[in-house]
């Protein structure tokens, strides 16, 4: 597997591997595990970041540059397979949206695990 962006992706991969490992002391690369053994659970290690934009730059100035640069996601030229140029996370908020209109879809198996539960305590799905 190779990471996206070449040489820049591995570089930006490491960052952040760093920063949400080694700094907190949590595992970072093999530590974590591998695809022979399997993983070493609760060695994981998160990072967040959370920037003040308006310290650096006039806030409505910046959401107008960052909807542009949507923008020009969204009007890429698209591979003769792909309807639509979806910038990052935008997929997963409309999923969201339409699991909250419309419920989250279970599958069959889960449903089946659910009704048995609900009826090891004398109640039914539809009064949990």
């Amino acid at each position: 597997m190779q990471p996206l962006g070449g040489f820049k992706g591995t570089g930006l991969a490491m960052m952040f591997g760093v920063l949400s490992s080694v700094l907190s002391g949590a595992a970072y690369g093999a530590e974590l595990g591998n695809m022979v053994e399997g993983l070493k659970a609760g060695q994981d290690g998160h990072f967040c970041l959370a920037i003040n934009v308006a310290a650096f730059t006039d806030l409505p100035a910046f959401r107008q540059r960052v909807d542009t640069i949507v923008r020009e996601v969204r009007a890429s030229r698209r591979a003769p397979v792909v309807d639509r140029v979806f910038a990052p996370g935008e997929i997963e908020q409309n999923t969201e949206w339409r699991y909250r209109a419309e419920g989250i879809p279970l599958a069959a198996a889960t449903v089946d695990d659910l009704e048995a539960a609900a009826a090891s305590i004398g109640t039914e799905m539809g009064t949990l």
